[in-house]
């Protein structure tokens, strides 16, 4: 590079002195300070003291168009005095101040300080710089020096939505993570002294949709299979880090298989209090349970179970599945006292359907039994008691009166191929006993003193019997009309004998027996009387056939 040059700021070069972003390395600053129009490159070199730093530097600055070679030295501008150019370098060479701060200060001015006005501030630099400051190695590290990546600043906000989202999605991996099966035999504990025996639980999870619970799976209660809980489900489960005693508003169990004798036996309706609970449940609701009265299953339940401070129940309400079934449960001394009430149920395996029935009852360990039984069935009415008791097999008793019943829808549903029709009333006494509930049904023994009223019977035609007398050796198939029709039912099973027949039909009256059996076979003996008031007609006859049609044949006794 030519010695003599002479370079002078442009504008650019005067907006980055003023402008510390503009240039930022710090050799092409230093030197960039220097440049004022009238010292040459040989004295900027003397000035600084290192030639290949002067070089390179001027060389990159009139490339960046912050300097410019000038035909003769210029003079300062009028915005740039004496005093506003001191100002400047000092602070400019305080940004440097590893350049100038080496070596004693000495509380004297030295002389060339001493000039008063007549000396500006760019003086300092008017002795070269010592050589250990600007040897090759430190201009070298000077020059290498990059400059500084630009502060990104980020908006409060964000920085705090990303942590609390953060905060989240950490909390939820230690939810979900966490070792809840810890809390098993605790759990275990706690639930064997509520319920006086021994409870195991199979896991032990945490669900959070559609709300947090804690989850206690495959639950059997007692040292045999007749409890199991398929799920155990805490609401609010963070009640369980608290002190013992704090109430659990609510617990869900779902999949509940137990048999009556076992339900009977949990202190909360057996009707003896709990005792001290570390955690006392305000209200279990209970979805999806079955009761097993022997091997009779009932139907599926949902409901709620409301408990008092001591553990014992306050009020519990159960419905069936479909809703035909509602039942409110207390526990008392004697058992669980039961409030029934339904809507078009169907017992299992029974060929009719209550569509309504209210009753009471008590639920012991091995016996079911029903008081003040109101139904209504078969177009009519019934009031009864009735008891079942599962203690070896299964036995039914209960006794009966039947009011204003449908002769033909009641035998449609018990005796389909009897054709009768009528207004059924009476009294009715059953029993049976079987291994099973349906072994017992298909052994059922029943007493019925039955009235018919104002009815028909298909089958049989006893005014033609009366109204050939013995000149008609046999009378076939046929019907009878009728005012009243009595009769005294043994009814077992293959197998109905009905004594004491009395057939009212105005001026013509019957009288018999008969047996009929699993096939419908019909044997038995029939007499009619027919009066007028010219002559009173009595005819004897045998009954038989297959119901339902049945032959009458005259015989002279």
């Amino acid at each position: 590079m030519d010695s003599s040059l002479i370079y002078a700021k442009t504008p650019a070069g005067g907006e980055a002195v003023r402008q510390s972003t503009r240039v930022v390395q710090r050799n092409l600053r230093m030197v960039l300070l220097q440049v004022d129009g009238t010292l040459s490159v040989e004295q900027l070199v003397t000035k600084i003291g290192n030639q290949r730093l002067v070089e390179s530097a001027l060389q990159e600055l009139e490339e960046g168009g912050f300097i410019e070679v000038v035909a003769e030295p210029a003079r300062p501008r009028a915005d740039e005095s004496a005093t506003g150019a001191a100002t400047t370098t000092v602070i400019e060479f305080s940004a440097i101040s590893q350049f100038s701060t080496f070596g004693p200060h000495s509380a004297v001015p030295s002389p060339d300080m001493a000039g008063g006005a007549a000396t500006s501030g760019l003086s300092v630099f008017s002795r070269s710089l010592p050589p250990f400051l600007v040897d090759d190695r430190v201009a070298d590290s000077v020059a290498d020096q990059r400059p500084l990546p630009p502060i990104r600043r980020i908006a409060l906000g964000r920085w705090l939505f990303g942590g609390v989202i953060g905060a989240l999605l950490l909390l939820l991996a230690v939810l979900l993570f966490y070792p809840y099966d810890n809390f098993r035999p605790g759990l275990e504990a706690e639930l064997s002294r509520q319920l006086a025996m021994p409870v195991r639980i199979g896991e032990v999870r945490l669900a959070l949709l559609p709300r947090p619970r804690l989850l206690l799976n495959d639950v059997t209660i007692g040292a045999d299979d007749a409890g199991r809980i398929a799920s155990l489900a805490i609401a609010s489960p963070h009640l369980l880090l608290g002190a013992d005693g704090r109430v659990l508003p609510e617990v869900e169990a779902s999949g509940v298989r137990l048999t009556a004798s076992r339900l009977v036996e949990l202190p909360l309706f057996g009707g003896a209090a709990v005792g001290e609970r570390n955690y006392p449940v305000q209200l279990l609701r209970v979805a999806g349970a079955t009761i097993a009265l022997g091997d009779l299953a009932s139907p599926e339940w949902s409901g709620e179970i409301h408990l008092q401070a001591d553990g014992r129940v306050d009020k519990a309400h159960f419905r069936a599945a479909d809703d035909s079934l509602h039942v409110e449960a207390t526990p008392t001394a004697q058992g669980v006292a039961l409030a029934i009430d339904s809507v078009r149920w169907n017992p299992e395996g029974m060929p009719f359907a209550f569509d309504a029935l209210q009753a009471s009852g008590v639920l012991q360990k091995n016996r079911l039994s029903l008081q003040g039984i109101d139904a209504s069935f078969l177009g009519g009415r019934l009031h009864g008691n009735g008891a079942l008791d599962w203690s070896a097999g299964m036995a039914m008793t209960g006794e009966a009166s039947l009011a204003r019943l449908d002769s033909h829808r009641t035998t449609t549903a018990l005796a389909p191929n009897l054709k009768l029709e009528g207004e059924l009333n009476g009294t009715v006494r059953l029993r049976a006993t079987g291994s099973g509930w349906q072994d017992m049904l298909g052994h059922i023994e029943a007493d019925l003193d039955a009235q018919v009223a104002r009815g028909l019977l298909t089958g049989i035609d006893l005014g033609e019997l009366a109204r050939q007398g013995s000149s008609s050796a046999v009378v076939q198939a046929g019907s009878t009309r009728f005012e009243m029709l009595r009769a005294r039912l043994d009814i077992a099973p293959g197998r109905v004998v009905a004594r004491a027949i009395n057939l009212d039909a105005g001026l013509m009256t019957a009288s018999g027996r008969a047996t009929v059996e699993a096939g419908g076979q019909v044997e038995g003996k029939v007499t009619v009387q027919a009066r007028s008031s010219v002559t009173n007609v009595r005819v004897s006859a045998r009954l038989s056939g297959v119901l339902p049609s049945m032959i009458l044949t005259v015989t002279t006794n």
